[in-house]
């Protein structure tokens, strides 16, 4: 790449594709939100909200992008954490997987195991106290007191 007038090299920059990103999710959730009815000013619908969200949204995006010109350019980037970054995704997907096969307190107990166990090398002995401890807590919490359905086990648990 040729360095431009003002000395650094062209092209996409850390901050600019950060914000084109954040627009492209705007729009992304504008699109999405069509489904819903607006409705007016005194009387809001459903989509209302959300779709001035989305202007927001895209509005500090494209804000970002226009001023992100001095970042760090994006082929310069490294990223020395994205194995581990990749293993809290699919742990996440597997929460997300198995929420409803296996139950909310089990795949709780099961996330906060490798979490805490796994990425983040805690005591086994505190890892587990916290993971059973939290799990059958929150779901007291939210399934009993705040009478919130979550997924069950087929065990019952």
């Amino acid at each position: 790449m040729s360095p431009r007038p003002g000395g650094g090299p062209r092209g996409l920059r850390n901050e600019q594709l950060s914000g084109l990103l954040l627009l492209l999710f705007a729009l992304g959730l504008a699109w999405q939100n069509r489904a819903y009815p607006l409705g007016s000013l005194q009387d809001p619908g459903p989509g209302y909200v959300p779709l001035l969200l989305a202007i927001f949204l895209g509005c500090l995006g494209l804000t970002i992008a226009a001023l992100g010109g001095r970042s760090v350019p994006v082929r310069d980037i490294r990223w020395p954490e994205a194995r581990r970054a990749a293993l809290i995704l699919l742990v996440g997907a597997f929460g997300a997987f198995a929420l409803e096969r296996i139950g909310y307190r089990l795949t709780v107990v099961a996330l906060l195991l490798v979490f805490l166990g796994l990425i983040e090398r805690k005591r086994p002995l505190a890892v587990a106290a916290v993971a059973v401890g939290f799990a059958f807590a929150s779901y007291f919490l939210f399934a009993t007191l705040l009478k919130v359905q979550l997924p069950r086990s087929p065990w019952g648990l």
